[in-house]
Parts: C-alpha cells; sequence; structure tokens
C-alpha cells in the first residue's frame, strides 16, 4: 500500500505538465540480476547516455526525459529492463515503439504532451503498470486491448480527442483514477459500472448531454467532475451514490440543483458555478457536510434560509449572480473562510457579517456599496479584502481595525480620502487605490510601513510628500496617471523599490539623483512631456526594463549614444519619430527584448547586428527597406516582427513569419518552391507559343543561338512543338541559374508583348502567393 501512495502521490488529475516524479536528488544506479524468463533487450557495449537521467526512489528506479525535443522514444531507454517509472513528458514523439515488451517490470509511464495518435498494443502488455498517463496528445480511439492492463490503478488520458470509450474499460478492475477531461465524449459505456474500486472520474470539458446511469453503480466513487459539457439534469439514479464528496457541475445547462443531489449526505464540494440556476431549492439543508459550495455566474436573485444553516461551510463562492441582499442569517455561517459577492447588485452589508469569525478572504467587487458595516472591523483573521469598483468615498473606517489585513484592493471607486485609522494596518502588504479621485495623497498611508506594493495611478496627484520616504518596505509603486510635474526627490531613499511606474504624467526631465536607485529593476517614463531621452536613466546600475513609449506623449526623434551604457534587458521605445538607431547600441550586451515599433526608422547600423543576445525584435510600422546584411548573427532570435515596413531585401513575404529560424527555413524551402513554380508555368504556356513566338522569347532570354538551334533540330516538327518549349525554358533555367527567375520571365514575356503569356504568369504567381499566406 505504501508504494501504491508513493506512485499515486505525483498524479493530479487535469494538469497540462507534471511535476517530477520524485523530488530527492539521483543517485547511482546499479543493475539487479534479471530474472532469466523475462524477454531482455540485447545491451549495447558503448555506455547508456541516459544512465545520467536515472534515479532511485526507495526501491524504485526512475528515469526522467522530459522537454528533450524527442519526436521517437531513443531505443537507449529499453536498455534498463529493471526500469519501474519512465517520464518523457512534452516532447514531440509521434510513435510508441514495440520495445515496450522489453520493460517488463515498468510501474508508472507518463508521456503528456506529445503527438502521440495510436496507443500501441505492447503496452498493453505491461503485466506491472499501475500508472498510464498519456495526457494531452492526439488519440482519439482506445483499443479493447487495453483491459489487458490488469494492475493498472491509475489511467489518465486527458487532453485527446476522444469519442467513446472501449466496453473493455469495465474489466480493469483495479483502476482508481480515470481522467477524461478536455476529450469530446458523447456517452460512457455501461460496463463502466464494474468498475467497482474507481474513487476518482473525470469527464470535465466534453460533450455529454447525459450521464449514463451505469456511472451512478459505482459505490466506491469520491469524485465526480462533469464540469464544461451539456448537461441540464442528471439521472435519478444518482440519489444512490452516498459515498460522493465531490460533484463538479460546473459551466453546464442547469437551471435547477437536481433534487436527487440533495440526498448525498457526504458531499463536501458542491459546485454549480456558470449554470442558468435561477434558485436553490430550500432542500439543499440536507447537505450538512457541505464546505465548498460553487453558485458564482448564475442568475440568483436570492438565497434560501436553509442554505445559511450550512454551518460547516468554508468557501462560498456567489459572485456574478443579482442578488440584491444578503441575508442576517449569514452569521450561521461561523466556519465560513472566503466569501465571493463580486459582480451583484448589492447596496449594503448586513452587520451580522461580522459574526462569521472565521472568515479570512471577503470579496465585493462590483457592487453598489457605498459603506461597510462598522462591525466589520472585528473580523480577527480577515487578511484580503476587495472592494474595488463600489461606490465608496472614503476608505470604510472599519478597515482601519483589521490587524491581520494584508491585502486591500480599492480601486476604481470614488474615494477621495483615507482616515486616519488606516495607520493602524500594522501588516498590509498590498494597497491598490488606483481609479479613484485622491488629489492630495494621504499621509495615513505614509504611516503603514509594511507596504510592498502600492498602486494609486490614474488618481489626480500633483505631487508626493516626504513622507513615502518612510516606506522602507516598498518594493513596487504605480503612480501612473497622475498630474506629476517632477520625479518626487523622496523616491530615491526607498531602497528596495524595484518597480517604479511615472508613466501618463507631465514630466519633461530626470534629475541625475537617480542613479542612487540601486533596487531599481523596473522603470516606466512613457506618455510624458521630455523633448529628448532621459540619459540620466543609462546611470541606473540595475535597471532591467525600461518603457519608453511615447503614444500618448511628446515624440522624441533620436537616441543618445549613451544608450550604451543602459545595462537593460528589455528596452521599448515605441512610438516615437527614431529615424534610426545609435551605433552604440551594440553595447547594450544585455539586451534580449527590443520594442521600437511605429517610428520612422529606415536603416538599422550595421552594429545591430553585434547584440548577440536578442531574442525579440519588434520593428513594425516603420519604413525599413533593408536589413544589415549579418543580420543573421542574431541567433538567438525567437520573435522578429517587421509588419508594414518596405522590406526589399529580404522581401516582406520572407520576413511575414516573424521568427529569424523560420525566416531561414523558408528561404531554403522558398528555392524549391520557386523551382516547382517555374516548372508548372512551363507547362501552362506550353500550347501558347507558335515556333516564331518561342525564339523570340528565347533571344530575348539571351539563350545562345546554337542552343537554341539543337533544341529545334531535337524537337523538330509542329507536333513536338509544345515538348521544345518545355524543353527550351528548362535549358534557360539550368543555363542561368539564380538570374533564371519567375520575375524575369514574366518581365520579358511583356517587353515582348507576350500579354496572355505575361497575363497568364503574373496570375500564377500572385496565386502561389495566396496559398503561402
Amino acid at each position: 500500500m505504501d508504494k501504491q501512495k508513493s506512485i499515486e502521490k505525483y498524479n493530479k488529475l487535469d494538469r497540462g505538465k507534471l511535476s517530477k516524479v520524485f523530488d530527492k536528488p539521483p543517485k547511482t544506479v546499479e543493475k539487479k540480476n534479471q530474472d532469466k524468463s523475462q524477454k531482455k533487450k540485447p545491451s549495447s557495449k558503448k555506455t547508456n547516455k541516459f544512465t545520467q537521467h536515472l534515479y532511485i526512489q526507495g526501491s524504485k528506479i526512475c528515469l526522467e526525459l522530459n522537454n528533450k525535443g524527442f519526436r521517437e522514444i531513443p531505443e537507449g531507454v529499453f536498455e534498463f529492463p529493471d526500469l519501474n517509472c519512465l517520464f518523457l513528458v512534452n516532447n514531440d514523439i509521434d510513435r510508441l515503439p514495440d520495445s515496450f515488451i522489453y520493460l517488463a517490470n515498468l510501474e508508472a509511464l507518463v508521456l503528456t504532451g506529445n503527438n502521440i495518435h495510436v496507443i500501441n498494443r505492447h503496452i498493453f502488455e505491461l503485466p506491472k503498470l499501475q500508472v498510464l498517463d498519456l495526457s494531452n496528445n492526439e488519440i482519439s480511439t482506445i483499443s479493447p486491448e487495453i483491459s489487458g492492463l490488469q494492475s493498472l490503478t491509475q489511467l489518465l488520458l486527458n487532453g485527446n480527442r476522444l469519442e467513446s470509450l472501449p466496453y473493455t474499460i469495465g474489466d480493469m478492475s483495479q483502476l482508481r483514477v480515470l481522467g477524461l477531461n478536455d476529450n469530446i465524449l458523447t456517452s460512457l459505456p455501461d460496463s463502466i459500472a464494474k468498475l467497482e474500486h474507481l474513487q476518482i472520474l473525470a469527464l470535465e470539458r466534453n460533450m455529454l448531454e447525459f450521464l449514463n446511469p451505469s456511472v451512478c453503480k459505482i459505490e466506491s466513487l469520491r469524485r465526480l467532475g462533469l464540469s464544461g459539457n451539456k448537461m441540464s439534469n442528471l439521472p435519478h439514479e444518482i440519489e444512490g451514490m452516498v459515498d460522493l464528496q465531490q460533484l463538479l457541475l460546473d459551466n453546464n445547462q442547469f437551471q435547477f440543483i437536481p433534487i436527487q443531489i440533495f440526498w448525498l449526505h457526504e458531499l463536501i464540494e458542491l459546485s454549480f458555478s456558470g449554470n442558468k440556476l435561477k434558485q436553490i431549492q430550500p432542500d439543499i439543508e440536507n447537505m450538512t457536510k457541505l464546505k465548498v459550495l460553487g453558485l458564482n455566474h448564475n442568475q440568483l436573485t436570492d438565497l434560501p434560509h436553509e442554505l445559511m444553516q450550512l454551518n460547516q461551510i468554508e468557501i462560498l463562492a456567489l459572485d456574478n449572480n443579482c442578488l440584491r441582499s444578503l441575508s442576517e442569517d449569514i452569521a450561521n455561517l461561523y466556519c465560513m473562510k472566503e466569501l465571493d459577492l463580486g459582480s451583484n447588485n448589492l447596496t449594503e452589508l448586513p452587520d451580522s457579517i461580522s459574526l462569521c469569525c472565521n472568515l479570512e478572504i471577503l470579496s465585493v467587487v462590483n457592487n453598489h456599496l457605498t459603506k461597510l458595516p462598522i462591525e466589520l472591523g472585528t473580523l480577527q483573521k480577515l487578511h484580503t479584502l476587495l472592494i474595488s469598483q463600489n461606490e465608496f468615498t472614503s476608505i470604510p473606517v472599519c478597515v482601519g481595525a483589521l490587524r491581520v489585513l494584508q491585502v486591500l484592493a480599492a480601486e476604481d471607486n470614488q474615494i477621495e480620502e483615507v482616515p486616519e485609522t488606516f495607520a493602524g494596518l500594522l501588516f498590509l502588504k498590498h494597497f491598490n487605490l488606483s481609479v479613484n479621485r485622491i488629489s492630495s495623497f494621504p499621509l495615513a498611508i505614509c504611516k503603514v510601513t509594511s507596504l510592498e506594493v502600492l498602486d494609486v495611478s490614474c488618481n489626480n496627484l500633483l505631487s508626493i510628500p516626504n513622507e513615502i520616504s518612510d516606506l522602507q518596505n516598498l518594493k513596487v509603486l504605480n503612480l501612473k496617471e497622475n498630474l506629476l510635474v517632477e520625479i518626487p526627490p523622496q523616491l530615491y531613499s526607498l531602497s528596495k523599490l524595484h518597480g517604479l511606474d511615472l508613466s501618463d504624467n507631465s514630466l519633461s526631465y530626470v534629475p541625475i539623483n537617480v542613479c542612487e536607485m540601486t533596487s531599481l529593476n523596473e522603470l516606466n517614463l512613457s506618455n510624458n512631456k521630455f523633448f529628448e531621452f532621459p540619459k540620466e536613466v543609462c546611470g541606473v546600475p540595475n535597471l532591467a526594463t525600461f518603457k519608453f513609449d511615447q503614444r500618448n506623449g511628446v515624440k522624441i526623434s533620436s537616441l543618445p549614444d549613451e544608450i550604451g551604457l543602459l545595462k537593460v534587458k528589455e528596452l521599448v521605445v515605441s512610438h516615437n519619430t527614431l529615424r534610426t538607431l545609435p551605433k552604440t547600441i551594440s553595447k547594450m550586451v544585455n539586451l534580449t527584448h527590443l520594442y521600437a515599433d511605429h517610428n520612422e526608422i529606415w536603416i538599422l547600423p550595421d552594429t545591430f547586428c553585434q547584440m548577440q543576445k536578442l531574442q525579440l525584435l519588434h520593428l513594425n510600422n516603420n519604413q525599413l527597406t533593408s536589413l544589415p546584411k549579418d543580420f543573421d548573427q542574431l541567433i538567438l532570435m525567437r520573435d522578429l516582427r517587421l509588419y508594414d515596413n518596405q522590406l526589399k531585401v529580404p522581401p516582406m513575404d520572407v520576413c511575414v513569419s516573424g521568427v529569424l529560424q523560420p525566416i531561414g527555413l523558408f528561404l531554403r524551402k522558398a528555392f524549391r518552391r520557386e523551382e516547382l513554380l517555374l516548372e508548372r508555368m512551363f507547362h501552362s504556356i506550353k500550347d501558347d507559343l507558335t515556333k516564331s513566338q518561342l525564339r523570340a522569347l528565347m533571344k530575348k532570354l539571351k539563350v545562345p543561338e546554337e542552343h537554341i538551334m539543337e533544341l529545334e533540330t531535337r524537337f523538330a516538327g509542329r507536333d513536338q512543338l509544345p515538348e521544345r518549349i518545355i524543353a527550351s525554358l528548362r535549358h534557360w533555367k539550368d543555363y542561368f541559374g539564380p538570374m533564371a527567375t519567375i520575375d524575369e520571365l514574366i518581365r520579358i514575356t511583356h517587353i515582348i508583348s507576350f500579354d496572355h503569356v505575361s497575363s497568364k504568369l503574373k496570375t500564377m504567381k500572385i496565386f502561389a502567393q495566396r496559398l503561402r499566406l
């Protein structure tokens, strides 16, 4: 049993990626004596290169080869006959070899995130396999032979293309976990009722309209996930699932809760979010063990009194409904730790909410509240309070009494002041006061020295008080979109500040003191009134990101040579009027991301190609006509965008892929495409030319006279004229090589007034370009 738990602990349903199976460091693996009766993979005389990826957990030998880019499973993997666990997560494997017969001791096989379409039947012959995870592949069918895995306890097939399950699934008697999320199942076989040990059945995000009543016969089931289907009701047999603890029915089409659910007395979690519920039946009072209840994103206008009697509830989600009020009986939910009332029509909260003494998280976002009950201050466990998007004109006085409050979000209200009681929040770390009506920076904020993140963006601040220097724990400060005309000097003393946003103000200069901000990592000065680039920022020692996007600010026409002193990894200078970049930009040795869209750049300096660490380059909407000749030296480039330029060298249709490596690949393929298109063109015009027209064309294409005569002799007569035309044009292509292009052929046919031929060739070229797009 202990071995089983160690295998199961690393598996979780509905995950795109799996963590490492075991978290202990690798140890040297000594090969055990192999049972002579087992099939043995002939071993190579060379040392197996995968030995370094082996490690031991207890008595289990594991091999992990995740994220290696394998297109197939290397043969060396099958040279470890004692292997118990094999992990090949997030590769590009598209088939499973027969060699699995050599891994008779395999207990866990994890192949998530590959490109597998078919499961090799030899996997179904592994006698000891307990865990098979093939999630996030391209599997559309499962062979009935899968029932051969009689030791399997966990089968995970999430994120595939399954439309059905084999009837033999019911013969897998040891199965405890069956993960089928994110497929296209429309039904389940009746045989599923035979899985008498199944505890977890995950069917979320499929195409089920009905649940097969056979599922309700699985008495061992503890968790049933049916979210994201097309259900509007459940079979009445579900009332027999008396031991079910978790039932997930989010994002279906229920207009009411099926009455049978209320008889599931062991249910701990019931999730009905994203349906069309308009009311909750009083029968909900029967669910006395319920701890998690999700009713968010429905159409509820009120709640029954009986719901407030479920005093074991710890998490109650009621956001995105149409609730107009909340009953005083909410006081009965004294075990509740998290309550979400966001996006309703509440105008007030009942005073009795203060009796929910275990409440830790309270969200009333997007309602019509103007005040909070004064008694709310007695909630001594409340650490997160979200009151954003309401109609508060001041931070409620009761907030100052929430002694353990760590997160307070109050953005998008009509707040004009912060009371002095706010200074009592000795543990507050995150405070969002953005999008309000603050015109004078509240001094009470400066007394909350525990603050680490402060957002007062989108207000009417003209200045910042000296007292802000008391916030010595501040790490992130957002002053975006205010009325500041200078960078407050008090900020220079904030020794831990690593993020500062001063965008969308009225700044026109940067003091030299900015270099004293030794912890500053990210600085945003976009959309201000600078008349030249603020070169003082080049002296900030640890700056990693600098943003100077002037979409709504005063645009600058050049960058200074001092830009080379910037140590940033990311530089944003979009929406200016830059015509070029300085040669010294090559000295920005740390730069990996450069955004210079929407400028007037017509040329890049040759030194630009020395920026060996550059991975992202956005130059959309400029006036580039060419790229530097050594542009392909930017070997780390992963994201290149050159849209809306006037590129000719290389042409824009070559650069449109946007990433350097595919561009190189495209160029190689382009030559072959042009050859094929030329060949098609030759065949398309073989019946459009007379003998004399062919001779005129070949002479204009500068094919030597003796070659023309030789072709005329070899393909003599009217009957062979089409073959002569094709052979002549092929000869021209071979003779002139790279100079024999499609454009040259179109140009020459136009010059000698073969308008019909020229038009046909142009049409073929345009059509081919459309196909490439």
